[in-house]
């Protein structure tokens, strides 16, 4: 999500949805203008979240203990675990460039891949321990990278991917998870979230599966649900698979610049969502910008 949009007026697009909200409290927090963008979660249950502006993969564990993971000359966005302990990590060098890059369960950083074409990495999942799925925001498509090869290809275009105007500084395709055999993109500047069958994993065609929805990232749980971050409107939300839409979290619980979701990995905290936040840098509260965040929201 880009953090240059200017200060505006939102429309009231959650205001006539039901609010639930669940208990939270806050795992972590950071310095003012942390931008933390994307989580992934190690066997162990550890949280490794990136920071954008700061060039950080940050090491949380589940006790909010935290520790700098590893450091880039860039900006890093999507990060995915790959084998139980290291990461593949999408974002831009120091030059700006989209890059890919490989870190080990040590912190050791290692500059990986290019993909032609591309303009603006974000959203990432696995296919496999080989095979990577990236969205690029800006380009309207999905990459396919091999790990194994150091190869990448785009694997959908499509203009449900696309963005309304190329000068909007919104994301298009941005949040990416497979549910059963699905999978599921959010296009934050058209407010869809796009649904595309996959098979041997080829995509087949996509359908617009919600509208009217500002969603960046997101994440399922095994009914179905899917657990929603929404940035600058400050929330998270859970939509069920009939498409029923309730609020869990606001800005009162810590949650201004709500970015990335992810479930935990233990049975200690299966039943719980850990969101980041980046304080409402893109779009700042009335009261200004605030701290970046871990917050810990139990789920039912």
């Amino acid at each position: 999500m880009s953090k240059d949009l200017e200060k505006h007026s939102l429309p009231p697009i959650f205001d006539s949805f039901p609010k639930e909200i669940y208990p939270s409290s806050i795992l972590a927090t950071f310095p003012l203008n942390t931008f933390l963008e994307n989580i992934a979660i190690d066997d162990r249950g550890d949280l490794h979240v990136t920071s954008v502006e700061e060039g950080i993969i940050y090491k949380v564990n589940p006790n909010g203990q935290q520790a700098i993971f590893a450091r880039i000359a860039g900006k890093p966005a999507g990060i995915v675990n790959v084998d139980g302990s290291s990461f593949v990590v999408n974002g831009w060098d120091a030059q700006g460039i989209p890059t890919i890059y490989l870190i080990s369960g040590r912190g050791d950083v290692r500059i990986m891949h290019q993909p032609l074409g591309a303009a603006f990495l974000n959203g990432m999942i696995s296919l496999n321990e080989n095979e990577f799925l990236i969205c690029d925001a800006a380009m309207g498509c999905i990459f396919i990278y091999r790990l194994k090869e150091n190869e990448s290809a785009v694997w959908l275009r499509h203009d449900m991917l696309s963005k309304v105007d190329s000068n909007t500084p919104m994301p298009a395709a941005n949040g990416i998870k497979l549910f059963n055999q699905h999978l599921f993109v959010s296009n934050t500047d058209k407010k869809t979230l796009i649904r595309i069958p996959i098979s041997d994993n080829i995509p087949g065609e996509p359908e617009v599966w919600l509208d009217n929805l500002n969603l960046d990232d997101f994440t399922f749980d095994e009914w179905g649900n899917l657990y929603a971050t929404t940035h600058i409107y400050n929330s998270v939300i859970k939509i069920s698979p009939a498409k029923q839409v309730t609020v869990i979290a606001e800005a009162e619980q810590g949650v201004a610049g709500a970015t990335a979701v992810a479930f935990g990995r233990t049975p200690q905290d299966a039943n719980y969502i850990y969101v980041t936040t980046n304080g409402g840098m893109s779009l700042p509260l009335s009261g200004g910008i605030e701290n970046g965040r871990i917050v810990k929201i139990k789920v039912n």
